[in-house]
């Protein structure tokens, strides 16, 4: 059994694909798999996000939060047949029936656990996977499009004295399913670009546009549909997004299901929020540069509530999600209330690191992502490099203390080494 456990019990599966994409599946009777469209309007996603999960939240935790208000959702969702991503981007896997496989940018590589893998307590399990592409240079993130491939976002070895380009990677279902056997494929797609310098995070828009934050360069770049398809290996990205006040050193990058972004200032400790009517309109010819002014801003509480924020991610809430990479070492949640006023507030709900088996679990938190029932895992950056996961019963209020994670993977087994963007996806 693994921490996904409580959900199951009740005969309902809450589906919160990729970033909290949603959709319900009453044992595979309502929204078969694999029925699996690309949705361009944002009506069912506003709908799920807006109705629903608030029907979940204010039920009981019985059966009548576990099914109840679930069966409507999943009527919804075999009507209309696809999974909106929250995010703003449906994602779409050929013939991929589960996406609550964890995948990590490991430091030189990406490893993969499946679900059986993230077992209750401390356990050290061997990745079932491992991508280890001889052309990776520093892999910090990874997401997965609307078609099931894998992006990896490498910041390269140029930074820090070494010949290793920064790119974008692509790798197809194909190729991942085929890693077993081999684990060092040649990326289907490769973007590098001379705007690059040290690229970390990414995020798909509603369109499948590719909006990369660049940590080096103080900017957001932005690539379409059409250039994520492209031969070439050189790309100029169709929009360069620039903020004022400058971002420094943005990071962490989500969409909300209003297609409202956010991004993390690493450098700093503000997280800024730009509206989406704001947001530029990509086109497939470079449009140069957009300059935002954010229309919300997230600052520190003078509690260390905002101190070099790392990963950004929203749960079916609307709640956002961030990591703090330096002390106090925390993961903070805000409201939608909160988004809405900004400022220096105290976050409605933070994760503290605890002593488990005599590893911290949260130190220099970096990735973090929700998991297709709503768990949430982060990993930590430095020793021990820990994988920890949180049960959606714990992320109920503020604790003064932890609380100690459901899993915590940990130990040389794990092959974790200095992990930084993770996402769950397809197994293989």
């Amino acid at each position: 059994m693994n921490f996904l456990r409580g959900r199951e019990t009740f005969g309902c599966k809450t589906r919160l694909v990729k970033h909290g994409t949603l959709a319900a599946n009453i044992y595979g009777i309502l929204a078969p798999d694999g029925l699996v469209e690309r949705m361009e309007g944002a009506m069912l996603q506003r709908i799920a996000f807006r109705w629903f999960p608030r029907v979940a939240r204010v039920a009981p935790k019985t059966m009548l939060r576990g099914c109840v208000a679930l069966v409507g959702l999943a009527a919804l969702g075999a009507m209309v047949g696809c999974y909106t991503d929250y995010s703003g981007a449906s994602f779409v896997g050929p013939g991929q029936q589960q996406n609550n496989a964890l995948w990590v940018a490991n430091g030189s590589n990406v490893v993969e656990f499946l679900p059986s893998q993230l077992q209750n307590g401390v356990s050290a399990p061997v990745p079932h996977l491992m991508l280890n592409s001889a052309a990776f240079g520093a892999p910090q993130g990874v997401v997965f499009d609307q078609n099931g491939d894998l992006w990896v976002i490498d910041g390269g070895t140029v930074a820090t004295g070494g010949k290793v380009a920064p790119a974008l990677f692509e790798f197809t279902p194909t190729q991942l399913a085929k890693l077993g056997t081999v684990n060092n494929p040649t990326p289907a797609v490769t973007i590098e670009s001379s705007s690059f310098k040290f690229p970390q995070q990414a995020a798909f828009d509603l369109r499948g546009n590719l909006w990369v934050t660049d940590n080096g360069s103080n900017a957001i770049y932005v690539f379409t549909v059409a250039q994520q398809a492209a031969t070439a290996m050189s790309a100029t990205p169709a929009v360069k997004v620039t903020s004022a006040p400058a971002f420094n050193g943005p990071l962490g990058i989500a969409f909300d299901y209003s297609g409202n972004l956010y991004v993390a200032n690493n450098g700093t400790t503000t997280i800024f929020g730009f509206k989406a009517r704001t947001l530029p309109t990509v086109g497939n010819a470079s449009s140069g540069t957009s300059n935002l002014v954010p229309s919300v801003t997230l600052s520190d509480d003078g509690s260390g509530s905002v101190q070099g924020p790392w990963g950004l991610a929203f749960d079916s809430y609307g709640d956002l999600w961030s990591t703090n990479s330096n002390a106090p070492n925390t993961v903070v949640g805000y409201s939608p209330a909160q988004l809405a006023m900004g400022g220096a507030l105290t976050p409605s709900l933070t994760f503290t690191s605890v002593a488990v088996s005599g590893n911290q679990t949260l130190v220099a938190p970096n990735g973090i992502a929700f998991d297709m029932y709503g768990d949430v895992v982060v990993d930590s950056s430095a020793a021990p490099f820990g994988l920890a996961g949180y049960g959606t019963e714990q992320q109920v209020t503020t604790n003064t203390s932890g609380p100690v994670p459901d899993v915590f993977l940990v130990g040389s087994a794990t092959k974790l080494n200095a992990p930084a963007g993770i996402t769950f996806g397809p197994s293989f």
